[in-house]
């Protein structure tokens, strides 16, 4: 049945797909223009707060899209570290993915923009549906959101990493991945946006500090919560069992003066040749994670830097940063669509929540930006801690090379792209920090 069901989604028939999803959507965008020219929920739009966000995320996506034509020529740097066949190979790579990213954003906004005409439409005559008739309604919402991408998640996902040698995933695998992600973030958005419209309803006008708090705290929750019960969906997780490698990394953590709750080793190889290494959870859920992909493919010097950038996160407090970021990013975008509803009589409505959905994809689009700028400088601070604590520049240069090569990094993006999407600073960024760090010592 998956081998079927696969065989159609081979290349040739998702470019006919994904022709006949874009003729869809042009359909609906035609009719549903016509349709907002005859009701008032285009006065809805046409406040200072929508406008001011549309203008800016058309300002963003045009940016994306002028740092996708016009790529600068690559600098003496780049080819100094670097062959041109990997980076123009990185860079097809990176191009298709912002492609793909650029097209799903644009798809995003007309689907949710649609269901928020839909909804305006239909509960005008039942604006208070029960909690769980509500809920049944944003969770078929996001099946059909999440069901209308999986052609784009599959070709983005499977097709392209098997077309640059980074997969090893197989079809069967990679549907089961998905169908797992997806149910967990249906369960997660349909029991917050049924929240939501609670908040709403009982409490009009304070309801968005009020859910502000509440998200705050499942935040919180979930920082602790994700290592334990929804990472090990996706893979299995051993104690390090090098002991000599474990015991250089307690050395480290003692030098940087922190308790390491757990080093795991995670088998990323039956799904991915990429490698990567991260910090997460909370209190007693904290650890850190490696891919067996970095202790297969690195060096002993590169893996303890790698490990080093992580308790460089450590110890600054990166987590808790990013939590508290989180939740004010949180009670602003609550604090501004409720005061863009202010005057329209639909807060406590079940159609503003449909509506908060195409506000909340066009706010966090539009602050991509900073959120980013704020994650670049957490990763400086971490990339300098882990130089501090090695005090090795050169095997943090080898790791850099080498983490481009495998994951078909693009060393030197355009500056419009970098400044928007980036979450580290570029491959050449990283680089010039350890440069830095020799001439120093």
């Amino acid at each position: 049945m998956l081998s079927l069901l696969f065989i159609f989604f081979k290349i040739t028939y998702f470019k006919q797909l994904a022709d006949i999803i874009i003729k869809t959507y042009i359909y609906y965008i035609i009719n549903m223009v016509k349709q907002l020219m005859k009701i008032n929920f285009f006065s809805i739009l046409t406040t200072r707060i929508w406008l001011l966000l549309g203008i800016v995320s058309l300002l963003l996506f045009t940016a994306l899209v002028a740092g996708l034509l016009f790529k600068p020529a690559y600098s003496e740097a780049a080819y100094r570290f670097f062959d041109s066949g990997f980076l123009m190979q990185a860079e097809r790579y990176q191009e298709t993915r912002l492609k793909i990213f650029l097209f799903k954003q644009l798809l995003t906004w007309i689907f949710f923009l649609l269901a928020a005409l839909v909804a305006y439409k239909y509960f005008a005559s039942i604006p208070h549906p029960a909690f769980m008739v509500a809920a049944a309604f944003f969770a078929l919402l996001f099946a059909v959101y999440y069901l209308g991408n999986l052609p784009l998640e599959y070709y983005q996902g499977f097709i392209l990493e098997h077309n640059f040698g980074l997969s090893a995933q197989s079809s069967g695998s990679w549907l089961e991945d998905f169908l797992k992600s997806r149910t967990i973030s249906i369960i997660i958005a349909t029991a917050a946006l049924t929240g939501l419209y609670i908040a709403m309803r009982a409490f009009p006008r304070n309801w968005w500090w009020l859910t502000g708090i509440a998200f705050s705290f499942f935040i919180i929750l979930g920082t602790y919560l994700f290592p334990l019960l929804i990472d090990p969906l996706f893979y299995k997780f051993e104690p390090l069992e090098d002991q000599q490698m474990r015991a250089s990394i307690m050395e480290m953590a003692n030098q940087a003066g922190i308790n390491i709750e757990e080093v795991l080793v995670a088998d990323a190889s039956k799904k991915t040749r990429k490698v990567n290494a991260y910090f997460t959870g909370m209190g007693n859920t904290k650890r850190i994670v490696i891919y067996d992909t970095l202790l297969d493919s690195f060096t002993k010097a590169e893996t303890l830097t790698v490990i080093a950038h992580e308790m460089g996160h450590w110890q600054h407090a990166h987590i808790l940063k990013g939590v508290l970021l989180s939740s004010a990013a949180v009670f602003s975008t609550f604090f501004l669509f409720s005061y863009s509803q202010k005057n329209t009589g639909l807060i406590g409505d079940i159609r503003s929540v449909f509506l908060a959905l195409f506000f909340f994809s066009l706010f966090s689009f539009c602050i991509l930006p900073i959120g980013n700028s704020v994650s670049r400088h957490f990763e400086r601070q971490a990339d300098r801690a882990a130089l501090q604590l090695t005090g090795d520049p050169t095997a943090f240069i080898r790791l850099k090379q080498n983490l481009a090569t495998a994951n078909l990094s693009q060393v030197e993006p355009h500056p419009l792209v970098k400044t928007i999407l980036y979450t580290h600073p570029t491959i050449l960024e990283r680089i010039n920090i350890a440069l830095k760090a020799i001439d120093d010592y």
